[in-house]
């Protein structure tokens, strides 16, 4: 390919995988913040193609068929000490969920299991804002069932225009690759 078509069709291309990358938090964008905090997030079978896997963790899916839910299966291939600070794998939340979980008591859920193939014995989780505050990993130790791994934490409400926030999952501190298997994240104020 001469390089007056490749170059241009490079550009289109990053730009394609940019405009991809920022998708996942314009999901919800329609809803506004009363009802955010009345009805809380459920990421959940196809949607979980919408999460983001940052630099040292992985995520893959399987599944989906008929009568068969989709799971989202992720892993780490970096020790988190060597990587750069992140969310891990990630679900964005758009600026009108930091407004409306803004000052709230949440519960954050994963509905999760090790892997049926190099299980993962433990993974860490958190939630993650722009500048009000995080909660820090929290640890947990995976089944072989899928079981509710359950924290909480009250993000502060921003402070000028909201941001997104982020809940992370780090599926392995040691980066050996082995599997946890996610079925769902959902938050919902208990307040």
């Amino acid at each position: 390919m001469k390089d007056r078509f490749f170059y241009p069709l490079l550009v289109l291309v990053i730009a394609g995988i940019l405009a991809l990358a920022l998708l996942p938090g314009s999901r919800h964008t329609n809803l506004q913040p009363d009802e955010i905090t009345r009805v809380g997030y459920l990421l959940s079978g196809s949607d979980l193609q919408k999460l983001t896997a940052a630099p040292g963790t992985e995520v893959s899916f399987k599944g989906g068929g008929e009568g068969v839910p989709l799971l989202a299966v992720l892993s780490s291939n970096n020790p988190r000490k060597f990587a750069p600070a992140s969310a891990g794998v990630f679900s964005t939340l758009g600026p009108n969920y930091e407004a409306g979980f803004g000052g709230y008591d949440l519960e954050i859920t994963i509905t999760a299991r090790a892997g049926q193939e190099k299980p993962l014995a433990e993974f860490k989780a958190g939630y993650f804002t722009v500048g009000v505050g995080d909660s820090g990993w929290k640890n947990f130790t995976l089944s072989e069932d899928f079981k509710d791994y359950s924290f909480t934490f009250k993000p502060n409400p921003p402070k000028s225009k909201p941001g997104n926030d982020f809940v992370g999952i780090w599926p392995g501190d040691e980066g050996k690759s082995n599997i946890m298997e996610l079925k769902s994240i959902k938050i919902k104020v208990i307040q």
